[in-house]
């Protein structure tokens, strides 16, 4: 491993760990970082941005404890990736602060991705067991080996937590709510970079979310 390989995974690992202790919030994961994981091969990466538009940020009271709600305004994950001819099989450590497990189809032209996250409920939802995931269809063009343009629509159903006010995003009293979102994506790569851009609509909600991403990946 190249002494730049050493310093992106350095990198990437201590955003990780920055990030771990925010909250928990899951969104669809970026077309452009599973497309580009080559054939027979191991890949890793990370990637970051931000999200515009609405969000589910509340309090809400029960059993006489006020929560307070909030979907973080953040992008950020770091993923591995392992490919064998088409089949593509990764783990990411996110923004929703556990791990999220990949499972899908891709080939120069086209990409199928699922994915779902197990994250740990609070007790509230303890006999309701939930988990983020979602499935994406990719489209790409590959205008030459290093250079791809790229198309994607989208379900998932997606996260954001709740804590009880005045302790803070640790507290083990919290717990997650859930929603529904379609959308549609695009994206431009060049080598092991990629900048995308990703809409979503929260269903039976008037909420709009606009995703911009940037990635890299060895």
């Amino acid at each position: 491993m190249s002494n730049s390989q050493n310093r992106n995974l350095v990198l990437g690992m201590l955003l990780m760990i920055a990030f771990m202790f925010v909250g928990c919030s899951s969104h669809a994961p970026s077309a452009a970082r599973f497309m580009a994981v080559k054939p027979n091969s191991i890949s890793y990466g990370f990637g970051g941005g931000g999200v515009l538009g609405d969000d589910n940020s509340h309090r809400e009271e029960d059993d006489g404890k006020v929560y307070n709600y909030s979907e973080l305004r953040f992008l950020l994950e770091w993923a591995t990736f392992f490919r064998n001819d088409n089949f593509v099989f990764g783990f990411g450590v996110g923004e929703h602060s556990l791990v999220r497990l990949t499972l899908g189809f891709a080939n120069d032209y086209l990409g199928v991705q699922g994915w779902i996250s197990p994250i740990v409920l609070g007790e509230k939802l303890s006999a309701n067991w939930k988990l983020p995931a979602g499935l994406m269809l990719i489209e790409q063009y590959p205008f030459n080996p290093d250079f791809r343009v790229g198309v994607s629509q989208f379900f998932a159903y997606n996260s954001y937590s709740g804590c009880e006010e005045g302790n803070g995003s640790l507290n083990f009293s919290s717990y997650v709510k859930f929603y529904r979102e379609w959308g549609v994506g695009a994206y431009i790569s060049y080598s092991h970079y990629s900048l995308e851009f990703r809409y979503g609509n929260e269903l039976a909600s008037d909420n709009q979310r606009f995703y911009i991403e940037f990635s890299m990946m060895q």
